[in-house]
């Protein structure tokens, strides 16, 4: 039986301890962007090569990585065998599944289209003529492509997928480098002025609450990154 304590201090308890922190605490939106913000310069640190390189081409790398996966994936159909196929099947609906509603429906159609929350680089603290809204709030400041939360960091944090369909000794280490690149890419887009840190955090947190439950029903998948 696992102990009390790491039943308590599992990593979805500490996920929402995070998100309850940012969002009753919106000075750490302020404060981190703040890092990156001269009132002279703007966002200058965030328009270079590298940080261009992830806004333009990281989103459509990823999609083309879960293609080229799926298709690898498939591959086994062709040499026959009735559970090998169904179990590839799976992996393969997986992906789709995970990237499609995850990044896709919720984040892309759903939140940013209609959450209206500014963007940094919009807001009145940052050089713009918008006011800032806390994450969770419904807004009317921004009519399409809005901050909350981020598609970049979405797409980057679905890379956790992949942590379902490697052995289970090596899913704690593919969780992890799925969330590490998903914050990589986050700061990129908070460097950018493109978002706060809490439509970063958000984004993770719906990505990966997908990705979970979708491992269970597709996959049964029981493992945890605890």
């Amino acid at each position: 039986m696992t102990p009390s304590w790491q039943r308590i201090w599992h990593p979805w308890g500490w996920l929402l301890l995070l998100l309850a922190v940012i969002t009753v605490m919106p000075g750490i939106d302020f404060r981190v962007t703040g890092w990156f913000y001269d009132p002279q310069l703007g966002f200058a640190a965030g328009q270079n090569a590298v940080t261009e390189f992830v806004r333009r081409h990281i989103p459509r790398l990823i999609v083309v990585s879960a293609i080229v996966f799926a298709m690898v994936t498939l591959t086994p159909l062709l040499r026959g065998g009735q559970a090998l196929a169904e179990m590839t099947l799976r992996k393969a609906g997986f992906l789709a599944a995970t990237l499609i509603i995850g990044p896709g429906l919720i984040v892309e159609s759903l939140l940013k289209p209609n959450w209206g929350r500014a963007r940094p680089d919009e807001i009145v603290a940052f050089g713009g003529t918008l006011p800032y809204t806390p994450p969770l709030w419904l807004s009317d400041a921004c009519s399409h492509n809005c901050s909350f939360a981020s598609g970049h960091a979405a797409v980057a944090f679905w890379l956790t997928a992949y942590a379902y369909l490697v052995p289970p000794r090596y899913f704690r280490s593919a969780m992890a480098a799925g969330l590490l690149f998903g914050l990589a890419v986050g700061l990129v887009r908070i460097m950018q002025g493109a978002h706060f840190v809490s439509d970063v955090i958000y984004a993770g947190a719906i990505v990966a609450a997908v990705n979970a439950l979708l491992a269970r029903l597709i996959l049964n998948h029981r493992g945890s990154a605890a």
